[in-house]
């Protein structure tokens, strides 16, 4: 979709997006509330646009905020970092590999109770990205509509509920073992961010998703570990990636697209919980078994978007680049096995249905 289509018709939306958006965040971090830039709007602009208020997220918002959220992550990536990375690979993968089991769980139950076929079922509660998700369910012929509400109200519920149960839910959050000591030089800064943005775009037109984020990251990580020093990412400019991501958020809460498939939501909000309690389990099982913080466990497992998953680790300032491993490897997982995982999991759904005896 070209971000500047229209964009005449949708300035008076998206100005009206920001000014609720913006209060409602700068409200958020009064009352300290975890990440206030990016869930108080996503809150403030879903709950406007479901009541009939239509706003629109600005053009490039997810691009612009994915860069600024890459490039401060890719300073966590010096050679001790990736090489104590290296050493949790064996949990990387236990932690992938349960993640579509669990995936593969809640789309059995949804099935069940909500009477969508399964391959829908399916692509709605695989651990990956909404967007790749609705490509690959059109790919493989299944409806998109029940794939799109699950994951849109999947990983804004993972976006409000793990970083409050976390901030207040008596978990001992342990601080990454490095924290990036990069000084801030503007100068650099401005040549880094126009350059990285427009590779990412050049990456996403190529077929990379999450390629605005995932680009500064790589790109920014090689050369940390090569020992070029880039600049630090001001938190000014983190609260206003997690503004934009809130808007991208909550702008997809179109109320007609909701109103249409209204006998879905119910089905796919227990689903969600489902899916979020066992991702949990599942957190905490791998921190026991690979003696791994807990906190840091439960948002590298949980099913929500590598975005959303990153900014919360980077403003909690736990385990940051742990998680992003955790996630990457999940998305390139995603991308290059869903035919793999997808014949398995009819395997095992033929199984289940077969009568006793």
């Amino acid at each position: 979709m070209n971000e500047l289509a229209n964009f005449r018709q949708r300035l008076p939306a998206i100005i009206k997006a920001l000014a609720v958006g913006i209060p409602a965040g700068y409200l958020f971090h009064r009352l300290r509330t975890p990440i206030p830039w990016m869930i108080g709007p996503m809150i403030a602009v879903a709950a406007l646009n479901l009541v009939g208020a239509r706003m629109h997220s600005p053009p490039y918002a997810r691009h612009l905020g994915q860069v600024i959220l890459g490039s401060a992550v890719s300073l966590y990536f010096t050679p001790p970092v990736v090489a104590a990375l290296a050493a949790n690979l064996p949990a990387i993968i236990a932690a992938t590999l349960a993640a579509f089991v669990v995936g593969g769980i809640g789309a059995l139950t949804l099935s069940r109770v909500s009477g969508v076929e399964g391959k829908s079922t399916f692509f709605a509660s695989v651990p990956g990205g909404a967007m790749a998700m609705a490509v690959l369910a059109e790919r493989y012929g299944a409806q998109i509509a029940p794939v799109a509400v699950a994951h849109s109200l999947r990983v804004s519920i993972v976006v409000i509920v793990i970083p409050f149960a976390l901030t207040y839910g008596g978990i001992p959050l342990v601080a990454a073992a490095y924290q990036p000591e990069v000084p801030f030089d503007p100068g650099v800064l401005a040549i880094w961010l126009p350059f990285v943005f427009i590779l990412g775009l050049l990456s996403e037109r190529l077929g990379l998703h999450n390629g605005c984020l995932l680009v500064p990251i790589f790109a920014g990580a090689a050369l940390t570990v090569s020992g070029v020093q880039l600049s630090a990412v001001p938190g000014s400019m983190t609260d206003f990636a997690q503004l934009m991501f809130g808007l991208v958020l909550g702008a997809r809460y179109e109320r007609a697209f909701f109103v249409r498939h209204k006998l879905f939501i119910p089905f796919a909000i227990v689903n969600s919980f489902v899916v979020l309690t066992a991702s949990a389990l599942l957190a905490l099982a791998i921190a026991w078994y690979f003696d791994l913080p807990i906190a840091t466990m439960i948002i590298a497992t949980a099913p929500g978007g590598l975005a959303e998953m990153t900014i919360t680790a980077q403003a909690l300032q736990i385990g940051v680049p742990l998680v992003v491993a955790f996630h990457v490897f999940r998305v390139v997982m995603v991308n290059m096995g869903t035919q793999y995982i997808y014949a398995t999991y009819l395997h095992a759904r033929r199984l289940l249905s077969r009568p006793d005896g």
